[in-house]
């Protein structure tokens, strides 16, 4: 009322568009508690992916102020709409900087339906890096910059201040750690995939805790199918894809009235974990416990993305906001006034900028104990060089020396540049491979067989502690070696109880409890194969026995490069 009455500092209000829910308010005080919520009706074109009418975008969000008694002037509004887009780009090479990629993925997003008439509004962040270094990869999205200029300039009309711009995506993971529902799920090194079934179709992720490792997304015309239909199309297009993703836990988000989450679990075929979350008319309890400020009935309809949209940043690695400068996504962080009491009632309130100026004066201080390391290691680095030089001098030296010795004696007719590079030539294949898997190999991951031939097959067999470790190796070597067809043969678990698995405490060879086998070889090259390693097996046991009679007999090596001891 004191607001209202004399203006305030404004109130951070969060305001959230979705095609099932409409246009949702809610205000939250200066502890981050929930003090009011509202929602009413709000047309979206789901095929152009905007708000149908930003009159009735103005109408709907004058209503929703007056619903809850909000003075909007002076109002921080923090504003979360549902995903427009959004994408992966690989394969840009390392040298590419900042600036460059802002226009590679403007280049993306002008090849799309939607911006194609309208321009975008982008935002990018880095994906999970692999051990492949010659190259990064982007994840990006946008929105409208028409669709977000004309709520800017409705928003500014009440006399409020737009904040910040997110997505209903990044809502949905924020919430996901607000509410603790996925708790288990975003715990480090943790596998799994999130399924967001909407009235436009799915998206699928790979996450790896809270990390996006892979994004997948299956338009599907649901609305133009009835009853059993939707769920055998959903069902029809995700098998595939889940099939592909190798993850521990399925959790199914269903953002439409058509769809129940709990429903589709039970008719998806996944081996792992399958949870799911109604967030839409099917939804029986409320997401999160709220205060008795908001109405038992009104409780029930708060939807998730609203509850993200007013989870604090920090819960989820990348914090989206269109409208901050630049393309690269960052956290928008208000600025933060800590008071200290000086005493005799005096009170210092120091800011960030505050702070920077003390940090300032304390660097000036200690300016001079820095500036005698620097010579001191400036000294150092001279005379590294120095040695350098020396050395070189040698080296010439010693190359002059050699030239001399040899036009006095004549060539002997050995090139070792030339016998040095035929090597190389006959074994490129060989030499990939081996660099590929010394850089793709995870800490808790084991070979125990590997084999590569002059005919570019290859196969490898190992154990790992867990399925993560298998996937995150399998993906690396694939990275590394483009063209060798690789693929995942077997993936089960030791022959054993599984009180011996789940006893073994060191992380050994012997106690890893996946075993796997990846291969370029198909099933019948891969068969004929095993037949003649199980002759050589025997060969090699003869041999063995043999050697054992006879401790002067030298080991055998053959040309396929064959490891069998375990090797991390």
């Amino acid at each position: 009322m004191l607001n209202n009455l004399f203006g305030g500092s404004g109130a951070e209000v969060y305001i959230t568009v979705s095609p099932s829910c409409g246009l949702e308010l809610m205000e939250v005080d200066k502890s981050g508690n929930i003090k009011s919520y509202a929602h009413t009706a709000l047309t979206y074109n789901e095929a152009q992916r905007e708000i149908a009418d930003y009159n009735e975008f103005k109408t709907a969000l004058e209503t929703l102020f007056q619903m809850r008694n909000i003075n909007p002037a002076k109002a921080h509004i923090h504003l979360s709409i549902p995903t427009v887009w959004f994408g992966l780009k690989e394969g840009i090479p390392l040298l590419v900087d900042d600036t460059a990629i802002d226009n590679i993925v403007l280049g993306e997003l002008e090849q799309t339906y939607i911006f194609k008439r309208k321009d975008p509004m982008p935002v990018w962040f880095e994906a999970t890096a692999s051990t492949n270094t010659d190259s990064r990869s982007v994840f990006y999205s946008a929105v409208q910059k028409e669709s977000i200029e004309q709520i800017k300039e409705i928003i500014t009309a009440l006399g409020a201040t737009l904040v910040s711009v997110e997505c209903s995506l990044f809502a949905d993971l924020k919430a996901l750690a607000y509410t603790n529902i996925a708790a288990e799920q975003m715990q480090e090194g943790h596998s799994w995939s999130l399924m967001i079934i909407n009235n436009s179709g799915f998206q699928l992720l790979g996450m790896l805790g809270k990390k996006i490792l892979e994004y997948y997304e299956e338009p599907l015309p649901i609305k133009s199918y009835e009853g059993e239909e939707i769920y055998s199309a959903i069902e029809n297009a995700a098998q595939i894809a889940l099939m592909s993703t190798p993850s521990s836990s399925l959790m199914i988000i269903s953002e439409t009235d058509l769809v129940s989450a709990e429903i589709m679990a039970s008719r998806l075929q996944f081996s792992g974990e399958t949870l799911f979350i109604e967030d839409n008319q099917f939804r029986k309890e409320p997401l999160t416990e709220m205060s008795l400020n908001i109405l038992q009935e009104d409780q029930i309809k708060v939807s998730l993305h609203s509850i993200g949209c007013i989870a604090p940043d920090g819960l989820i690695p990348i914090c989206v906001n269109f409208i901050a400068e630049g393309g690269k996504s960052k956290a928008v962080v208000e600025e933060v006034v800590i008071p200290i009491d000086l005493g005799g009632g005096k009170v210092f309130e120091l800011t960030p900028t505050k702070a920077l100026i003390i940090i300032g004066v304390i660097g000036a201080i200690f300016g001079g104990t820095v500036f005698g390391a620097f010579k001191y290691t400036e000294n150092q680095c001279t005379k590294a060089q120095n040695q350098i030089t020396e050395l070189d001098n040698q080296i010439t030296q010693l190359d002059s020396e050699i030239k001399a010795f040899e036009s006095k004696n004549g060539d002997s007719g050995f090139d070792a540049l030339a016998e040095i590079e035929r090597v190389l030539q006959n074994n490129t294949t060989k030499i990939k491979v081996f660099a590929a898997l010394g850089e793709s190999i995870p800490k808790d991951l084991y070979l125990t067989y590997f084999m590569t031939g002059n005919d570019g097959m290859i196969n490898i067999k190992g154990c790992a502690d867990t399925v993560e470790d298998v996937y995150v190796f399998f993906k690396n070597l694939k990275e590394s070696l483009l063209e060798s067809k690789l693929r995942i043969s077997k993936l089960d678990l030791k022959s054993g109880t599984l009180d011996t698995i789940i006893s073994s405490t060191a992380s050994t060879v012997d106690n890893a409890p996946y075993i796997f086998e990846i291969t370029n070889m198909d099933d019948n090259q891969l068969k004929s194969f095993m037949d003649k390693l199980s002759g050589k097996a025997s060969d090699n046991k003869n041999n063995k026995d043999n050697k054992d009679n006879n401790n002067s007999q030298p080991a055998q090596t053959n040309n396929n490069n064959e490891v069998t001891e375990p090797t991390n």
